[in-house]
């Protein structure tokens, strides 16, 4: 138990941070639309961790394009 709250902290940690540079990163160049960058880059980091909980859950009962089709949009 103690690994699997080790594992959820440190992917939501690295998760955080990376969303947290993506959209300060944004917000500098674009500081006239910080409102519209900041609600973007959530629900961009959310849908990134619904599809991979998804991906994690039915990877071996989903057809295989759809699958993969997730699996590299996810990666960017």
């Amino acid at each position: 138990m103690p690994f699997i709250i080790l594992l959820l902290f440190s992917a939501l940690a690295v998760s955080s941070v990376a969303a947290y540079f993506s959209i300060v990163g944004l917000i500098t160049i674009f500081p006239a639309a910080s409102t519209e960058i900041m609600t973007m880059g959530i629900a961009l980091e959310i849908a990134k961790l619904v599809t991979a909980a998804w991906l994690y859950r039915y990877w071996s009962t989903s057809n295989t394009p759809v699958s993969y089709t997730h699996l590299r949009a996810h990666e960017t």
